[in-house]
């Protein structure tokens, strides 16, 4: 090979922390003796397989201390599910700049082309070392105990719950259902309960796709909370499933659907709300701040930031070390002096890490203090709020 050259490529959704990932895998790379130039592919592997590439090498200090503090994924990302064609052409790419080592940063999503990639270039006798750099909101990516993304994207919503809960009780409204991310898995809907520091805060009900929704214990369950508390919070993940698996809601119509044909599933909030208007007849409101929770720098956790900071560099720090076909793995906190490790991508790629089953309970809050012991080191402190001046009472148009 003649001097090393490094590409990297940002695919699937974009978080608060995933440019700090970008920065320091291109910090990093840029070292005295290790890559010559730094390249990027311009809305993930679709970009390389359009040769659609920029180069990185030349940003100066200035240019990244911004872009490390910037939301989103500056080069650009995509959901991509190549063809063979397509994979042709992202071969075509590296051999004509010449490169050989990668870094994929991403998801489930991600890790899954980057394990056909690297397969691929195996078989047509194209030598490269691959990189997978963890990354999603949804912390649904096997093999890392957290995926940079989540923790911030986790304080906003528990911290949104917390201040929402706060003005339902000033001005007592009936019911408000607050619905969080999460096709498949509920980790950001459970965050929401680290808000509630007494039963009386929000949340009072949580429903993840983890637990099946029944319809008629729904319903019971807010008309007990509203019976004794006069208001509630309502935390839903956009995914939740009936006991048969399906949907509680989705969008049918087939110009609704995202690049993978799979359709979209936010709006159970407000399909929920009409519901509980008709079968409890009590006014429902219905919240979905939506793609704001995974841009929101405000509510980023340094944790987060830390996290996606370490694992640019260890990305670089492994193809250096002549490691290919993995993915940083974080260890969990307190794990002694290893912060990190590397795991086979083929082991992780395509499995969806939900809840642990011994963190799911019965209750309203559908989890255990187990997952809030989990989580609350990650997300950092909530604000502090003064307490209410007199206990909340149940309005009386409630109904």
């Amino acid at each position: 090979m003649t001097a090393k050259k490094l590409m990297i490529v940002q695919g699937g959704g974009p978080t608060t922390v995933f440019n700090a990932s970008l920065v320091s895998a291109i910090e990093e790379a840029a070292r005295p003796h290790r890559f010559r130039q730094v390249i990027g592919a311009r809305s993930g592997a679709l970009g390389l397989a359009q040769g659609d590439t920029i180069d990185l090498t030349e940003l100066s200090a200035t240019q990244l201390q911004l872009l490390r503090n910037t939301p989103g994924a500056a080069l650009g990302s995509s959901r991509f599910k190549p063809t063979e064609e397509d994979l042709n052409r992202e071969l075509d790419s590296l051999r004509r700049l010449d490169v050989h080592y990668l870094l994929f940063m991403g998801g489930n999503g991600t890790m899954r082309g980057a394990a056909l990639f690297s397969d691929f270039c195996c078989a047509n006798g194209f030598e490269v070392n691959l990189i997978g750099v963890p990354k999603t909101v949804d912390n649904d990516l096997a093999g890392t105990d957290r995926s940079p993304g989540y923790a911030s994207a986790a304080r906003y919503v528990a911290q949104s719950t917390q201040e929402l809960g706060l003005d339902l009780r000033s001005l007592p409204q009936p019911v408000t259902i607050l619905e969080t991310m999460g096709r498949s898995v509920g980790w950001l809907a459970a965050a929401s309960t680290l808000a509630q520091a007494h039963p009386s805060d929000a949340p009072q009900l949580v429903c993840i796709p983890e637990i099946p929704f029944e319809q008629e214990a729904f319903l019971d369950a807010l008309e007990h909370l509203i019976s004794r508390h006069g208001w509630a919070v309502v935390v839903v993940a956009e995914g939740i499933r009936n006991p048969d698996g399906t949907m509680v809601y989705e969008l049918a119509d087939p110009a609704q659907q995202d690049p993978l044909k799979r359709p979209l599933t936010g709006g159970v909030s407000q399909h929920l709300a009409g519901i509980v208007a008709k079968n409890l007849k009590l006014r429902c409101r219905s919240e979905r701040p939506g793609l704001l929770g995974r841009a929101s720098m405000a509510h980023l956790s340094q944790q987060d930031l830390d996290d996606a900071i370490l694992v640019g560099a260890a990305g670089v720090h492994a193809l250096l070390a002549g490691e290919t076909g993995k993915m940083v793995s974080l260890l969990p906190l307190g794990s002694g002096n290893e912060s990190h490790q590397l795991v086979p991508i083929a082991e992780v790629a395509g499995i969806e890490r939900t809840i642990p089953a011994s963190w799911l309970t019965s209750g309203p809050l559908a989890v255990s203090d187990a997952f809030r012991n989990y989580l609350r080191p990650l997300i950092g402190n909530l604000n502090q709020y003064a307490p209410e001046f007199a206990p909340a009472a149940a309005s009386p148009g409630a109904r």
